[in-house]
């Protein structure tokens, strides 16, 4: 999803070779030295020489990242994670056309004005999956001859109808690529399907 890199890590009093993950919400360290640093808890990133130096919670977590890298990083946490907007690719005149009723308060406040009244001319069409009989519906509105991309969203974790894997193995059957996936909300994941080329 994120940025990642394997570089030396120092945290906390301690220094390791390990990964350090840029996710949407946080920063993950893995393997020696393991740690959840939420976004929104770093006050301060500056690049100090070849490694990014960030403050959160009255301690520094450097990363040895490269100089380039370093900025690049610095960068992309003062930005910020992107919007559910941004992640779905509403904006700038691209609109949505909802093939079922929308639940989720997120995906109704990231497409608050900017859903399509009718399928033509729509950038994509998304479709909240809560059963089988629902995912064949919205493969069907993709496979209409000039439908654009769609994007499909069902619940996360176990037990979750349908499951991820059966949508993939549905719309994949069906000529479609899975080209982009995102979370959605602590309930819903999504994944956007567009049709194979050539």
């Amino acid at each position: 999803m994120g940025r990642e890199a394997i570089c030396t890590i120092r945290w906390q009093g301690e220094a390791a070779e390990g990964k350090a993950l840029l996710e949407g919400e946080e920063i993950v360290l893995r393997g020696d030295i393991r740690a959840r640093i939420p976004r929104a808890a770093i006050t301060r990133a500056e690049v100090d020489g070849e490694g990014l130096r960030l403050l959160t919670a009255g301690s520094w977590l450097e990363l040895d990242l490269g100089a380039k890298a370093a900025e690049s990083w610095r960068k992309a946490i003062l930005k910020g994670p992107p919007t559910l907007a941004e992640k779905l690719g509403v904006g700038c005149g691209a609109r949505a056309f909802a093939l079922t009723p929308l639940t989720d308060e997120a995906v109704i406040a990231a497409l608050s004005g900017a859903l399509a009244p009718q399928a033509a001319g729509a950038a994509f069409l998304i479709a909240e999956l809560k059963s089988d009989a629902g995912l064949e519906a919205a493969l069907a509105a993709a496979e209409a001859p000039a439908a654009p991309p769609i994007w499909c969203l069902f619940p996360k974790g176990k037990g979750a109808e349908p499951p991820d894997a059966r949508v993939r193995e549905v719309f994949r059957a069906a000529g479609f690529v899975d080209v982009k996936s995102c979370a959605v909300s602590a309930r819903l994941t999504a994944t956007r399907y567009q049709r194979r080329r050539g």
